[in-house]
């Protein structure tokens, strides 16, 4: 086994602070991770790490020791990745990081599309919050990442496109108590708990300082954070069915449950929340060629998600219930 090798190995242990964790991260045995450290140390002549109750942390040599080989990791990754912009779509590989909706929406269809052109191309995604995405472009542990672009907008650092800005409607099961009101407002919809994703703070500012039942906003981030908190927004249906939630949400991520009338729109002409989301990567890393084809099968796929969306408010919406931004003078539009 090299010394590169170990020194990843010691890295991974750092990272997770258990050997268990970074040999399952690693997919090698416990043993053999183990054995590993202890030859590197034996080859450097210094203990790298104590075990303790709370976990594995490193020593001060261990901290040196990691310090250089993660420098050392993510200089190969570079290296690795330059190779793979060279070798174009057949051989390339591609990293994306995903917020909710993305997920949910656009991400694998598009991804299907690309691996139906170029079957050897190898595509790891992350799924994870909003801000999170934005941190993984800022560390280079992704090519590219798609979310809510708003708070990676005011980073010079980075490059940002928006793709997706669909309605996201309230739907609630049918028979749903807010249904016998003949006009529903913001105050109503409060009422409720919300089913949906943290929203970003242009949401959270159009919202009252008491959010009643629906959740609560963040005095640190300033996002609002819903009574039940989606991560990744599939299968919503399921938790209105049988209960007051309301979802705030797309209507395709609900199409099924709206055909067969177990969840319908909520008539709210008076509001309007958009999820908008984009591209966001390094101005100053090229883009891959493998990259540069998802984000084209990603745009082709935000546009038929559009205009499918449009067709299932056109079916789905309650007779008279007039769209913000299709004749509504009291729309109210956070931004």
């Amino acid at each position: 086994m090299t010394t590169a090798l170990r020194l990843r190995h010691a890295v991974s242990v750092a990272e997770h602070a258990s050997f268990r964790r970074a040999a399952a991260t690693l997919r090698i045995s416990q043993p053999a991770l183990t054995k590993s450290i202890q030859s590197l140390e034996s080859e450097l002549g210094v203990k790298l790490f104590e075990r303790r109750r709370d976990g594995v942390i490193p020593t001060e040599f261990g901290k040196l020791v990691v310090e250089h080989a993660h420098d050392m990791v993510q200089v190969e990754s570079e290296f690795l990745r330059r190779i793979n912009l060279l070798a174009g779509l057949e051989t390339g590989s591609l990293k994306v990081a995903l917020g909710p909706l993305p997920t949910a929406m656009s991400a694998y269809p598009a991804a299907g599309a690309l691996l139906s052109k170029h079957p050897n191309l190898r595509i790891s995604f992350q799924s994870t919050a909003w801000r999170e995405v934005i941190q993984a472009v800022v560390d280079k542990k992704v090519d590219l990442g798609i979310a809510e672009i708003s708070g990676a907008a005011q980073d010079d650092s980075l490059q940002t496109e928006l793709i997706g800005q669909h309605r996201a409607h309230f739907c609630c099961r049918a028979g749903h108590p807010i249904l016998r009101l003949h006009t529903i407002g913001l105050k109503h919809l409060l009422q409720y708990p919300w089913a949906t994703t943290r929203l970003p703070p242009r949401h959270a500012a159009a919202l009252p300082r008491d959010t009643g039942r629906a959740g609560y906003i963040d005095s640190f981030s300033g996002d609002f954070i819903p009574a039940v908190d989606v991560g990744t927004p599939t299968i919503l249906g399921h938790l209105a069915v049988q209960s007051e939630v309301l979802l705030l949400c797309t209507l395709t991520l609900v199409e099924q449950d709206l055909k067969t009338g177990g969840v319908v729109i909520v008539p709210t002409p008076g509001l309007d929340f958009r999820a908008s989301y984009g591209f966001i990567y390094l101005k100053s890393r090229p883009l891959s060629p493998a990259t540069q084809a998802f984000m084209t099968e990603i745009r082709n796929c935000e546009q038929s998600l559009s205009e499918h969306e449009a067709r299932l408010e056109a079916q789905f919406r309650p007779a008279g219930y007039i769209a913000p931004g299709r004749g509504t003078a009291s729309s109210r539009r956070p931004r």
